[in-house]
């Protein structure tokens, strides 16, 4: 029923964590094309371009596609709204360029949105028709690239879904995200965290490439789906979790530097409409931190 296969997709941001999470899953039986700004090796079913989004045309890519996936973008939230013109170029006029190209070779369009875009949400859990009210340059970015799949759905017809995704963690992970940072301080004398009762939904990275693959199959003229577990735990939970799965407690410490203007309490997602067409979280916070931590113990070096 999930399988996806012989396939010709252009992945964009093919190394970044979710990225190289995808190549691997869907260049197994599919033809996959990767686009990112720095230098990859071509492996089998692989093939790497070295282009920024920004400057993508539709000629730079030979032949018809059946689809692009679009991760390309700046994710960390404090880096943006230090530098939001490069934000918004690379967030907006990326995704613009990518769409583009799938005008030209008539595919499918998948763009990965980020729950930020709910803001500070009316109602928990958030449902796809919550309003939008984006309150980081980020966010903003996000929503406005949306705001672009819409416009080309409208104007053009095309297939497009919209996912937004929650919090997503486990190997690989850049080193901005909650989780990693938790897990990068485990061995030191405590872990320096901003707000430690702010709740998110963590989903963990399996569960986020089996939704994309199948939402890619999933045809329509828009389509916008909530990607979370559907259930929440504050950042003082992970915590208490990664002491159990470490065996040893946890000096942690809530400092002012790190916490953000702003920040959200709580998001929880409603998952109900991306269950309607087969898919379910299956892996839960524990089981997902225990992958994502004995990962880390194998790759520390990497990542230090």
């Amino acid at each position: 029923m999930n399988k996806l296969n012989g396939k010709k997709i252009l992945i964009t941001g093919s190394q970044g964590f979710i990225g190289s999470h995808l190549v691997s899953e869907l260049s197994t039986k599919n033809r996959i094309i990767g686009l990112n700004s720095v230098i990859d090796q071509r492996k089998k079913n692989y093939t790497p371009i070295k282009k920024d989004i920004v400057k993508l045309t539709p000629n730079e890519i030979s032949g018809n596609l059946d689809g692009i996936i679009h991760l390309a973008a700046i994710t960390d939230v404090d880096y943006c709204n230090k530098n939001p013109q490069k934000c918004f170029k690379t967030n907006i006029l990326g995704t613009q360029n990518a769409l583009d190209v799938a005008r030209k070779k008539d595919c499918k369009f998948v763009f990965l949105s980020t729950s930020h875009v709910y803001g500070n949400p009316i109602k928990i859990p958030i449902k796809e028709d919550n309003p939008t009210n984006p309150t980081s340059i980020y966010s903003a970015s996000k929503l406005a690239g949306e705001a672009c799949c819409k416009g080309y759905a409208e104007s053009y017809g095309m297939d497009i879904s919209i996912i937004r995704l929650f919090s997503v963690y486990g190997p690989r992970s850049p080193p901005h995200l909650v989780t990693s940072r938790i897990i990068s301080q485990l061995g030191e004398k405590s872990i320096n965290l901003g707000n430690l009762n702010t709740k998110r939904d963590f989903i963990y990275i399996s569960d986020v490439i089996r939704a994309i693959k199948i939402i890619f199959k999933k045809s329509n003229k828009l389509n916008v789906y909530n990607v979370g577990f559907g259930r929440t735990h504050s950042i003082l939970d992970v915590c208490k979790i990664l002491e159990r799965i470490v065996g040893r407690n946890l000096q942690i410490k809530s400092i002012k530097p790190v916490q953000r203007k702003n920040d959200v309490i709580e998001m929880k997602s409603d998952i109900t409409e991306i269950k309607k067409i087969g898919w379910i979280p299956t892996v839960n916070l524990k089981e997902g931190l225990r992958r994502y931590y004995n990962w880390y113990l194998k790759n520390w070096k990497e990542n230090v």
